[in-house]
């Protein structure tokens, strides 16, 4: 792990996140904790050009680097002597970033193409993905590690993805809620579009998101025009927003709804979008972009989460939303699963939904909480932050625990723990077989007693190499046990996903110094399998000497 830069050294800092229009806006509160934290620093977002606009308008950003992906990704696969031009705009990308000899980096996007760019940048401190010289791939940071581990283990999935990013800047700066300036111009531009259809400015109106990146994300078509007709029967306007893609999708709906409703999609750019979003008194969506601009501009959600949409990991980051969750067994699907029966899309009733939109405009969480009960399987959640500030989605109308419930609970408490430091809270048991992770625990302890006895044959002189080797292939042994645990008792999965990150992420030449680090892999390891154990209802945490002596 690189070292991260001293408080204050810090001048020049890269943000590199090439995903999506919602990915951005949800970058926003780490922009403002590294202003916080380094409030002198240039700060440049290196973005993907075709969602670049939303970022013009996040405050603390004084530079936007916009990167052609689509070009690029075109250039090499025409491929021939098209392969030199792509050659080329990369070079000319790593030369003109690396000019610019950025102090510290963070690489919020999980693609090898990224990795290999900040391989490239020679930055002092890269946090998240980036390459060794020797083209290997790393995740450098906790934080960045336990994201990528909870990506392959989504139903547990302990924190929310603004969490991980604000984590990987150190988190000094109060960063609870999105960020998003309107700027003047695009507000006009907005209340004229509503005033164009009869829509002014002491009209409520509701917005629904008609669209999403993928079919199994989006509500059916049906369903919004029932929702529609419930909320037009109460006098409230419906705007249906969306992109140039949705304009007959829109008409449709609009269309089956009635005069009540008029249809905005491909008619509103990205600031035009926050100036209609701030006006309205609720957007009812998916897990889509325009949802986290709503939240950044401050008007409430409900959110419709199916398919791979998970409130724990994508939720509304900021307090009192509602997001409304499939009750199907399955949920959240794979991203890279193509579900040939998603019926977890038709269990969210359209009559139910209105209600809660109205309580949650009403704020009447009495109301909520008895319309959770009402909707069951389906789970109703209210978005909120915990004591270390951190997002929370909290089950209203007392759902019982569920087994990942219990794991997702236990998982959140024992990184804050070892990452962090915060103290443990007692015990909540579960039903979950304990012995995997006391299993794990005593592979661990033994992998750093290994460790230990390897760092001091490797300051030895002269070096016993036999001995060395020796330790060296048992440890080969034990590592390939502790990742056999993890595929055969799924419940440590993530235990060990995080210690195989760590492991490749190892660096140097040095046997001495390379020892200690596993040893601290291991320790880790070991404490977080006791952690769990503890959390569901085992024995105590056990204090170990070596856990002393590691530290030294």
């Amino acid at each position: 792990m690189s070292a991260p830069a001293r408080r204050g050294s810090v001048t020049r800092i890269l943000i590199v996140n090439l995903t999506r229009f919602g990915d951005l806006l949800q970058t926003s509160p780490a922009i403002a904790a590294l202003r916080g934290r380094h409030p002198e620093a240039a700060i440049t977002l290196m973005a993907e050009k075709n969602f670049a606009d939303v970022c013009d308008d996040i405050p603390g950003i004084d530079r936007v680097y916009r990167v052609e992906l689509d070009r690029l990704g075109n250039l090499m696969l025409e491929g021939g002597e098209r392969l030199l031009e792509a050659y080329r705009y990369v070079e000319q990308v790593v030369g003109e970033l690396r000019a610019e000899r950025f102090d510290l980096a963070l690489n919020y996007s999980s693609s090898r193409m990224s990795a290999v760019f900040l391989g490239l940048l020679r930055i002092p401190d890269v946090r998240g993905w980036s390459m060794t010289a020797d083209g290997l791939r790393v995740i450098r940071h906790p934080w960045a590690r336990l994201f990528a581990t909870m990506c392959l283990n989504r139903r547990v999935a302990a924190f929310n993805l603004v969490d991980y990013y604000c984590a990987m800047t150190g988190r000094d700066a109060d960063v609870r809620g999105l960020r998003y300036e309107v700027r003047p111009a695009a507000d006009t531009k907005a209340a004229a579009l509503l005033a164009e259809h009869g829509v002014g400015a002491a009209d409520r109106f509701v917005a629904l998101q008609l669209g999403a990146s993928r079919a199994i994300r989006q509500w059916p078509e049906a369903s919004f025009v029932a929702l529609g007709r419930a909320l037009a029967a109460t006098g409230l306007r419906v705007v249906a927003i969306g992109g140039g893609g949705d304009r007959a999708l829109g008409d449709r709906v609009v269309a089956a709804i009635g005069a009540a409703a008029i249809n905005t999609c491909g008619r509103t750019g990205v600031g035009e979008l926050g100036g209609l979003l701030r006006r309205a008194s609720a957007l009812v969506t998916g897990d889509t972009g325009p949802m986290h601009m709503a939240v950044a501009v401050g008007t409430p959600v409900v959110g419709l989460f199916f398919g791979p949409a998970s409130p724990f990991d994508t939720g509304p980051y900021a307090a009192d939303h509602v997001v409304v969750h499939t009750g199907a067994l399955c949920a959240p699907c794979d991203h890279n699963v193509t579900c040939l029966e998603p019926f977890c899309r038709d269990e969210l009733p359209p009559e139910a939904i209105a209600a809660v939109v109205l309580a949650r405009i009403g704020e009447d969480w009495p109301a909520l909480e008895a319309l959770a009960a009402d909707l069951r399987p389906a789970r109703v959640y209210r978005t909120g932050f915990d004591g270390t500030g951190r997002f929370e989605a909290t089950p209203l109308g007392a759902p019982p625990r569920r087994r990942e419930d219990a794991l997702r609970a236990a998982y959140r408490a024992t990184f804050l723990h070892v990452i962090e430091g915060v103290p443990l809270p007692a015990a909540a048991p579960a039903p979950v077989d304990l012995g995997p992770f006391a299993a794990l625990a005593t592979l661990a302890r033994d992998g750093l007693a290994q460790a230990g006895i390897l760092a001091g044959l490797a300051r030895a002189r002269p070096p016993r190499l036999a001995e060395l080797e020796r330790i060296g292939r048992e440890l080969e042994v034990l590592d390939r046990a502790i990742k056999e645990h993890g595929a055969t008792h799924p419940d440590t999965t993530v235990l060990t996903q995080m210690f195989v990150f760590g492991k490749e992420n190892l660096e140097g030449d040095d046997v001495a110094t390379l020892a200690v680090e596993t040893a601290r892999l291991y320790h880790d390891l070991a404490r977080s399998a006791e952690a769990m154990t503890a959390l569901l209802g085992g024995a105590a945490i056990k204090e170990h000497t070596d856990d002393a002596r590691l530290h030294q």
